[in-house]
């Protein structure tokens, strides 16, 4: 089974055209994932690598952006402790010759490592992960669907942002998800009110598939945008959220990229159940984003928890 160098490149490339208690010590962490830590010195190192061996890396360094291929080496990390957890929840695994012809079908480790930006030795377990992410979105195509009821806000004004609306709209929810309708209609606002399959979702609006919306747990406000392409932000409670595990698992044919972005979806509840924290010297851990963010201004959504919602 093959698949193409620019699943594994795509991350990269996303990076650069963005441009722009008790347990382990945070102190040597860079993250620490449930009880389990990433150790400070190794994303170090792997930033090292990448600086005098990857000439994106390079002109990142000399443009004084390195932070953000340093979040990128975090995120990287935290996103295989995850994925080895749920592995185990899951019950899925990453088959050992899968791994081995993907990492050979997209030109060996050292092409891989260079194109994807991560240090030799940690080829394999991206590559592995990634076999593990399709595995895991695969389990869950046929079998999820959630309901949400909410509304999509656009339109900037002087002062106040539609982010800012969406996320104002967002917490009034949250405060009173029995009256969400009411409140999305008094706010002069179209209402949605959808019952999504993941499957279907993920062929006809892969975007929307791979937000925060289908790994969101039952009572859950999601504030998102579902598409940099496309105006308005997404606002939904979502009122349940369904696995059925004797529906038809057969998996539709879908973009393997795509099918990676569903399974990394698929982390967001192991993450909120694990907790994950950031070392403060790479930000801050967006959950909407399954990634580090410089602060908290930079978050690329909300995930704003309600009391139960009344069935």
């Amino acid at each position: 089974m093959r698949r193409p160098i620019a699943l594994f490149t795509a991350l990269l490339a996303g990076l650069v055209l963005a441009g722009c208690g008790s347990g382990p010590s945070q102190v040597h962490s860079a993250a620490i994932v449930g009880d389990h830590s990433v150790p400070l010195d190794d994303v170090q190192q792997e930033i090292d690598w990448l600086l005098d061996n990857v000439p994106q890396a390079q002109q990142a360094q000399r443009q004084n952006k390195v932070d953000m291929y340093a979040r990128e080496v975090v995120r990287g990390r935290v996103i295989h402790e995850l994925a080895q957890i749920a592995a185990k929840r899951e019950g899925v695994r990453a088959d050992r010759a899968e791994v081995d012809e993907l990492i050979r079908g997209s030109g060996g480790a050292e092409e891989v490592s260079r194109s994807a930006g991560v240090e030799p030795g940690r080829v394999r377990d991206l590559a592995s992960d990634q076999v593990v992410l399709q595995e895991l979105a695969r389990k869950y195509l046929g079998s999820l669907s959630v309901d949400l009821l909410g509304t999509v806000i656009s339109g900037d004004e002087p002062g106040n942002s539609a982010k800012e609306k969406a996320t104002a709209l967002g917490r009034q929810i949250a405060d009173d998800p029995d009256g969400a309708r009411a409140t999305v209609r008094e706010a002069g606002h179209q209402l949605v009110d959808e019952e999504l399959d993941f499957a279907e979702t993920l062929q006809n609006d892969p975007e929307l598939a791979t937000t925060a919306v289908f790994g969101s747990q039952q009572g859950t406000v999601v504030v998102v945008q579902p598409s940099r392409q496309r105006a308005g932000w997404l606002v939904g409670l979502v009122t349940e959220r369904r696995t059925d595990e004797q529906a038809d698992a057969a998996a539709p044919q879908v973009n393997p990229e795509y099918l990676y972005f569903a399974g990394l979806r698929m982390l967001q509840p192991v993450a909120e159940d694990v907790g994950v924290r950031i070392n403060p010297r790479y930000g801050v851990w967006d959950e909407a984003a399954l990634a580090p963010a410089p602060d908290e201004d930079e978050l690329t959504g909300k995930l704003l928890r309600s009391r139960t919602v009344n069935s």
